[in-house]
C-alpha cells in the first residue's frame, strides 16, 4: 500500500504543476485505507474523484465529462467541455484554456509503473465547446490503470502560473484481469443489497400510523 501510495504521489506531482499540497501522500494513505482488501485495483478506485488539490478543484474551472475505453490494445480517453472556465480568475485574465490526460499503467509484477500524457491544444473562451479524444497505446501486460485529467487557464495561449489557474483530478482505475472484474460486480452486488435494506429500514421507520376514533 505504502509503495503504491508513492508511485501515484511521485507520478501525479510530476503532471501536476504547482498543484499538489504538501499532505497529498497522506491523502492518498488516508483512501487506500478505507479498502479492507489488499488488491491494487481496489485500492486505486478508492483515488476516483479524488481532486489533486482540494482547495483548487478542477469543476472551478467550468465542467467537463470524460469518459474512458480500455481495450486490448488502446486506452482511449474521451473528454467533451460543458461549461468554459469563467473570464476572470481573482486577478488573472483568462482567454484561453487547455487539457491535459496522463495514463498511469501497472503490470501483473511489481515492476515500476509505466506513463505517460498528452496535451490538447489550447482553446479561446469565443470558441465553441469542443470534443476532444486523447488515444494512448496500452503497454504491453498492462493489468491496472489510472487516469487523471489535468485543465489549464491561460492568457494567450500562456499558462497561468497559479493554482487558481490549474485543476487536476484522478477521474477513473481499471482493470483488465478477470478475477477484478469478478471480485468488483461482488462487491457492487453487496453494496446495493446492503443500500437495499437500509432504504426498507428507513421506509419502515418513517411509518406513523393514526389511531382510528372510537365509535
Amino acid at each position: 500500500m505504502n509503495n503504491l501510495a508513492s508511485e501515484v504521489n511521485t507520478i501525479v506531482r510530476g503532471y501536476s504543476g504547482t498543484l499538489p499540497p504538501t499532505d497529498f501522500y497522506q491523502a492518498l494513505l488516508k483512501r487506500f485505507r478505507k479498502e479492507p482488501l489488499n488488491n491494487r485495483f481496489l485500492l486505486l478506485r478508492c483515488l476516483e474523484s479524488m481532486d489533486v488539490h482540494p482547495d483548487y478543484p478542477l469543476h472551478k474551472l467550468g465542467d467537463v465529462k470524460v469518459t474512458v475505453e480500455a481495450s486490448g490494445k488502446k486506452i482511449i480517453v474521451g473528454l467533451r467541455v460543458l461549461l468554459r472556465p469563467p473570464a476572470l480568475l481573482e486577478r488573472f485574465k483568462v482567454d484561453c484554456y487547455a487539457y491535459e490526460v496522463s495514463l498511469l499503467c501497472w503490470n501483473k509484477s511489481d515492476g515500476p509503473v509505466v506513463h505517460e500524457r498528452q496535451f490538447g491544444e489550447w482553446i479561446y473562451l469565443t470558441d465553441g465547446l469542443p470534443e476532444f479524444e486523447f488515444s494512448f497505446t496500452r503497454p504491453a501486460d498492462t493489468v491496472h490503470w489510472l487516469v487523471c485529467v489535468k485543465q489549464q487557464a491561460g492568457y494567450d495561449e500562456d499558462p497561468i502560473l497559479s493554482k487558481r489557474g490549474e485543476g487536476m483530478k484522478i477521474i477513473a482505475a481499471g482493470t483488465f484481469d478477470k478475477e477484478d472484474m469478478a471480485l468488483l460486480a461482488k462487491r457492487k452486488e453487496e453494496e446495493k443489497v446492503k443500500a437495499a435494506k437500509a432504504s426498507a429500514k428507513n421506509d419502515k421507520e418513517q411509518v406513523v400510523r393514526v389511531k382510528a376514533k372510537k365509535r
